[in-house]
């Protein structure tokens, strides 16, 4: 064989976890496939998804033509794959992750993963469907061996590749976030809550309130029910791992509830100062939302689009008590971790 196989791709290995359970089950349970099949289908259409709402913020990504991410799916496993790596191309990809893990996670599924950067072969035409890499073998490994909880982690090389000054600022404030193992993950309740603000008041600017909620925007965009959702899911996920005795799983719920804490506990801090923006130039490295919105709103009346900003910012601060209520009670979600319940005490939190 002669000619060049590999290209320069991003690469991001999910993991469906307890999918393999309950394809085993459904043999016996004939009411999991359609269940499965769902699930399955949600995934492939958040990436196009995800690439339709990053185009309606056409200002915030890049006038370039947009790039192709695929989606590639067998069984429990999941491989996004984006033809090109530049700092477009890694936006798209990091929300296209945190589309789907929006949706799953709000219905009660997590993912594990990783995201990485290298040499990779995809072929997808009707009489030809392969892919392999060692972009792919790392991503697989670094999920498997060092996620440890629901998370999709970032290898160092993506952000040290060629995306620009610009996009590694944004994405490295906005779009990811780190634990006490260092480990960088796609922050994706911070980059889906910012991106559902960011649309609506877009919307809200161009369209007027009244018309303000588009009719093709998700649920989990949605924002106040997106936190909402995520905090019962993560509660039932505890209560489920817990009546069956399976410690080691449970702890991994606990890093996750702990991560859902410090997102909302950021955004509280945030908007409990009763922030006001003073120019259209600002870097808003403590909340995306505000970032992407100056962004994207027409640059026609720089006052008018200040004094918008700011009228949504107080109206988040009205609603503070109702963002804290989405804190996940860890003590009463997870008793066995603070020694509250009979068994062993779990692992400390991260």
């Amino acid at each position: 064989m002669r000619g060049e196989v590999y290209g320069d791709r991003l690469i991001c290995y999910l993991d469906i976890l307890g999918l393999k359970n309950r394809i085993k089950s459904s043999e016996r349970d004939p009411r999991q496939a359609p269940r499965i099949r769902a699930t399955l289908e949600m995934l492939s259409h958040s990436v196009e998804e995800a690439q339709r709402l990053l185009r309606e913020l056409q200002p915030v990504v890049s006038p370039e033509d947009a790039p192709e991410v695929t989606s590639q799916m067998f069984s429990d496993t999941v491989v996004l794959c984006a033809d090109r790596v530049d700092g477009t191309s890694l936006l798209y990809m990091l929300y296209a992750i945190g589309l789907i893990q929006a949706r799953l996670t709000t219905r009660g599924t997590f993912l594990r993963g990783a995201v990485t950067v290298g040499k990779h072969y995809l072929a997808q035409e009707p009489r030809l469907n392969v892919m392999f890499g060692p972009a792919f073998t790392a991503a697989y490994e670094i999920a498997e061996n060092l996620a440890g909880w629901p998370r999709v982690l970032v290898h160092p090389d993506v952000l040290r590749g060629p995306i620009g000054r610009s996009r590694r600022t944004y994405i490295e404030n906005n779009l990811c976030a780190t634990e006490n193992d260092g480990l960088p993950f796609v922050d994706y309740l911070s980059g889906i809550y910012g991106l559902g603000l960011a649309i609506n008041w877009r919307r809200e600017y161009l369209r007027g309130r009244s018309r303000a909620r588009g009719r093709y925007l998700p649920l989990e965009l949605q924002t106040d029910h997106y936190l909402l959702q995520h905090k019962k899911a993560l509660e039932h996920e505890a209560r489920l791992k817990a009546t069956r005795d399976d410690l080691a799983i449970l702890v991994k719920y606990h890093s996750a509830a702990a991560y859902h804490n410090s997102f909302v506990d950021s955004i509280c801090s945030f908007i409990g100062g009763a922030p006001q923006v003073k120019s259209l130039e600002i870097e808003a490295r403590s909340f995306g939302a505000v970032e992407l919105t100056l962004r994207a709103l027409p640059q026609g009346s720089r006052g008018q689009a200040l004094r918008f900003l700011n009228r949504k910012l107080q109206e988040l601060t009205r609603r503070l008590d109702r963002i804290r209520a989405n804190r996940v009670d860890l003590e009463g979600t997870f008793p066995a971790r603070y020694g509250k319940a009979e068994g062993p005490v779990l692992g400390r939190e991260p």
